[in-house]
């Protein structure tokens, strides 16, 4: 059977921490993107929030950006991933199971865990596979045909929390929108000005790609992906021209400080995105909301492991 990598220690690091490989994966991807004209923001094939598959929870914050911008990479049409530990004891069950020749797991980090838990929209990456807080996750499309097949058969109804997720965000953002419009809102307003203060990073304004990854990450949290072309194609060119100058700019700082530097920028993007499908913009509101999802959907399921520009 196939060892598929679970934890960050079971892979070839070569002196690096974790964390310096988490955001040098992520600048790679980015910079090879920016080279192939495809980055994520402009990807139709990507028009869900990640969501890891066996717990049926959204992945968010830096995670999702590492996952998406690989997903990129590699021609990837699904956000839906699965933790390499999962599909090792999976395979126990429905036979062997084995991914594409040439595919690379993405390492993903819980940076924060304990008593900010419920003001958090995130997956903690410690809540299952093997309890660590650095693992792998794969793929649904990096797997061949046939064991795709077994895992999408195994965990079918996996995906079905998504619709249900994306109306609650609709509801709540057509909220805020009338909420703004009452008058000024603080934490509105305060996040703005987070977003803009992030987006200056290594000497450039990176404000037009945290822009754009604020409006594909918005248009599928709320269900409506055909807006995200609407809302960027006018800063698609910029976009490119500015990630063009940031790799070359970052040359000099090495993948890993470049990662992290263009992980802030993006990040503030999707806090901006969390905050806008969060109702009366309370992230705990927003927070409870997706668990109640998640948990509507668990309760149907055949089987369950355990464990786990700024303007509208």
């Amino acid at each position: 059977m196939t060892d598929f990598y679970s934890n960050f220690s079971s892979f070839e690091k070569d002196g690096q921490t974790a964390q310096q490989y988490f955001y040098k994966q992520i600048y790679e991807a980015f910079k090879e993107n920016t080279q192939n004209n495809t980055l994520p923001f402009f990807n139709k094939d990507l028009n869900k929030i990640p969501r890891e598959l066996t717990t049926g929870k959204v992945i968010n914050n830096e995670n999702s950006i590492a996952l998406e911008q690989i997903a990129s990479r590699y021609g990837y049409k699904s956000n839906l991933w699965i933790y390499g530990n999962e599909l090792n004891k999976l395979q126990k069950e429905v036979g062997s199971l084995s991914y594409k020749k040439g595919t690379v797991p993405a390492l993903c980090i819980t940076k924060y865990f304990g008593a900010t838990h419920l003001n958090e929209q995130d997956l903690y990456i410690s809540e299952s596979g093997t309890g660590n807080k650095e693992q792998y996750l794969y793929n649904l499309d990096s797997l061949t045909d046939r064991s795709r097949e077994k895992v999408l058969k195994y965990f079918e109804m996996a995906n079905n929390v998504d619709k249900s997720y994306t109306e609650a965000n609709y509801k709540a953002f057509q909220s805020n929108i009338k909420l703004n419009k009452q008058g000024d809102n603080k934490t509105f307003e305060d996040i703005k000005k987070k977003v803009i203060e992030a987006s200056n990073q290594n000497g450039l304004n990176l404000t037009v790609i945290t822009n754009c990854h604020y409006f594909h990450n918005l248009t599928n949290s709320i269900g409506m992906p055909e807006l995200a072309e609407e809302k960027t194609a006018k800063h698609k060119e910029l976009c490119y021209q500015t990630s063009k100058e940031f790799c070359n700019k970052s040359n000099n700082v090495g993948a890993y400080k470049a990662g992290l530097m263009l992980c802030t920028a993006l990040n503030a993007g999707t806090e901006f995105q969390r905050i806008s499908v969060a109702k009366g913009y309370n992230l705990e509101n927003a927070k409870r909301i997706e668990e109640m999802k998640v948990a509507e959907t668990n309760r149907t399921r055949p089987y369950q492991r355990g464990g786990g520009g700024w303007s509208y």
